[in-house]
């Protein structure tokens, strides 16, 4: 069974939510210390929203998890050609694809998720 689930960001908006504390709830380890290298204040605003979204359009394809879901165990990166792909401790047998685009005002994700195992909906 497949799912898909998308999000949209708006930079504007995600500028007043911007704190430490926010970040920290959002991404893993080895996001943030990828986010922090990042000296430029646009180009760190597209990585956060780029993870916000992603992880937003995750949990929307998948509706709900028999935990709850914590962003930080969801992580964004980029393979060897700089495609963004999910690595995620919950359903881990399951086929997860990922896009990120940006425009100068917004983000948006979208994933594709194949779902493996059985899941109650």
């Amino acid at each position: 069974m497949s799912s898909i689930g998308i999000d949209l960001v708006e930079f504007e908006d995600l500028k007043a939510r911007m704190s430490k504390r926010f970040v920290s709830r959002i991404l893993s380890e080895r996001e943030l210390a990828i986010y922090e290298k990042i000296h430029h204040p646009q180009r760190k605003l597209e990585f956060l929203g780029g993870r916000f979204a992603a992880k937003e359009a995750y949990t929307k394809a998948y509706r709900s998890f028999e935990t709850p879901l914590n962003y930080v165990d969801v992580e964004v990166l980029k393979d060897e050609l700089g495609a963004p792909y999910i690595e995620s401790k919950y359903r881990k047998e399951d086929k997860v694809e990922l896009s990120i685009s940006h425009s100068p005002s917004y983000v948006v994700a979208i994933c594709m998720v194949e779902k493996r195992g059985y899941y109650k909906l």
